[in-house]
C-alpha cells in the first residue's frame, strides 16, 4: 500500500511538473511571464511592455433607432495584464438618425451627429491563454449635434452646410467585458458588450438618457503583445 501511494504521488508530481513547463508558473496579476499562446501559431513572445492599434465597430440604439459606431483605440500593454491608451468613436449612420421633434428656428426636425472618446483602461484575466477575458473601461467625453444637413439624393439636391439647431458636450463612462482571442503573434480579436453612461446630456427636446445603452462591439488589435 505504501508503495502504491508513493507511486501515485510520484505520478501526480510528474504531471504537475509537466503542466508547469507548459503553463505560466503563476497566473496572478503582474506575475505572468510565460509564453503567450495563440490559436494558429506558437507565439514564443515574452514582451513585458507591448502596444496595439485597434479599429473597432459597434452596434447600439439611441431612442430605439439603430446606430453604428466606428472607432479606433491604441494603447500600451504592461506585463500582459494591463493596458492604458486612448479611444474614440463616431456615429457612422447619421443619415438615418432623423428626429422630427427638434423644432427650433423654424426647422422641422434634424439629424443627429457626434461621437465620444477618452482614456481607455483594460485588465485581462489569464492573458497568456489563447482565449481569455478582457475588462475595458473608457472615461472621457463627447459631443452631439442636431443639424438639418441632408444627404445627396438621386436628384442631386442637397443642403450641404445645414443648420445647427442645438449641440452639447457631455461626460461619458463606458465599462465592458470582452472575449479576447490571441489569433497570431501580432493580432488579436475582441468581441463583447459594454454599457455607455452619460449623466449630463442636455439637448433640446431630448431626454438626458438618450445614448445610455449597451454596445455590441468587435475589434481587431494589431501590435506587439
Amino acid at each position: 500500500m505504501k508503495n502504491i501511494i508513493f507511486t501515485l504521488i510520484l505520478v501526480l508530481f510528474q504531471g504537475v511538473y509537466s503542466f508547469a513547463q507548459d503553463e505560466p508558473a503563476n497566473k496572478t496579476a503582474g506575475n505572468d511571464d510565460g509564453e503567450i499562446k495563440t490559436l494558429f501559431k506558437k507565439s514564443g513572445h515574452h514582451a513585458q511592455v507591448g502596444y496595439f492599434v485597434a479599429p473597432e465597430a459597434a452596434w447600439t440604439q439611441f431612442d430605439g433607432k439603430n446606430v453604428f459606431l466606428g472607432g479606433l483605440s491604441m494603447g500600451v500593454i504592461v506585463d500582459h495584464f494591463f493596458s492604458v491608451g486612448l479611444a474614440g468613436y463616431g456615429i457612422m449612420n447619421s443619415r438615418y438618425l432623423w428626429y422630427p421633434d427638434i423644432d427650433t428656428l423654424n426647422a422641422q426636425g434634424a439629424y443627429l451627429y457626434g461621437g465620444y472618446g477618452g482614456v481607455k483602461f483594460e485588465f485581462r484575466i489569464l492573458p497568456s491563454a489563447p482565449v481569455h477575458v478582457n475588462f475595458p473601461i473608457l472615461i472621457g467625453g463627447g459631443g452631439l449635434v442636431y443639424n438639418t444637413r441632408t444627404f445627396m439624393n438621386y436628384n442631386h439636391n442637397s443642403n450641404s452646410g445645414g443648420m445647427t439647431l442645438d449641440w452639447d458636450a457631455f461626460f461619458v463612462v463606458e465599462p465592458g467585458v470582452m472575449l479576447e482571442l490571441n489569433l497570431l503573434r501580432f493580432l488579436r480579436f475582441d468581441a463583447g458588450v459594454s454599457y455607455r453612461y452619460t449623466p449630463d446630456l442636455d439637448l433640446v427636446n431630448t431626454r438626458t438618457s438618450l445614448i445610455n445603452n449597451f454596445n455590441a462591439a468587435i475589434s481587431l488589435k494589431f501590435g506587439k503583445f
